[in-house]
């Protein structure tokens, strides 16, 4: 009788302990240290031609505060559009979360921008200095001519084609590339892969997800 009623308790005692996906349907209860699994969140995918209108509108907004700025005689406005006109180009590369793509072209703007003004202060300051004396106009035994000697080697010319060309190609080229960075998040985001706990009739696993 003694041994009846211990082998009915250590059953009751499994029964009790037992884990809930084994007494329930097969397909039904998750098995314990199973979580049920959820959707993969959509990337939010970024928009190609928000990032070109946004690199447009900000270069063109750069220069008309340059312009305001030239027509007021307002040094701030005439700076602030100067530093927009550097960086509004990498607007849209901003906006695409390229940031360091935009940093550098913006940086490399201001050098080009650097040179350019550099060579026009040197151009400005370069002046025909004139040697020698002029000959009386009433003195025909006179033989002496003026010279002159160009303080300017070309120098103050060059720096402005490359600091200009380096200006006008980065600026181009953000603004080409703007919807192509864009487009660039875009896939990244796209081939993200997603790997969620799943629970079938057959047991548990793992589900992995995405888009190429």
């Amino acid at each position: 009788m003694r041994h009846a009623v211990t082998a009915a308790l250590a059953a009751s005692l499994l029964a009790a302990t037992a884990s809930p996906a084994l007494a329930g349907p097969p397909g039904r209860t998750a098995p314990m240290g199973w979580e049920t699994p959820t959707a993969p969140e959509a990337p939010r995918l970024k928009s190609e031609s928000t990032a070109t209108l946004l690199a447009i509108g900000a270069t063109l907004g750069g220069f008309a505060l340059i312009g305001a700025g030239a027509e007021r005689g307002n040094d701030g406005v005439m700076a602030t559009g100067m530093a927009v006109v550097l960086i509004g180009p990498s607007a849209g590369h901003f906006y695409a979360d390229e940031t360091g793509h935009a940093v550098k072209m913006s940086l490399l703007r201001t050098g080009g921008a650097l040179v350019l003004g550099m060579g026009l202060i040197a151009s400005f300051n370069t002046e025909d200095v004139q040697a020698g004396a002029p000959c009386p106009v009433d003195d025909a035994t006179c033989t002496t001519t003026p010279t002159h000697h160009h303080s300017d080697d070309r120098t103050a010319e060059r720096m402005m084609w490359l600091g200009g060309g380096v200006l006008v190609a980065a600026t181009l080229y953000d603004l080409w590339d703007a919807h192509r960075a864009a487009r660039r998040t875009n896939e990244t985001a796209r081939r993200a892969w997603t790997i969620a706990p799943m629970v079938t009739n057959g047991g548990g696993g793992f589900s992995v997800g995405g888009a190429f």
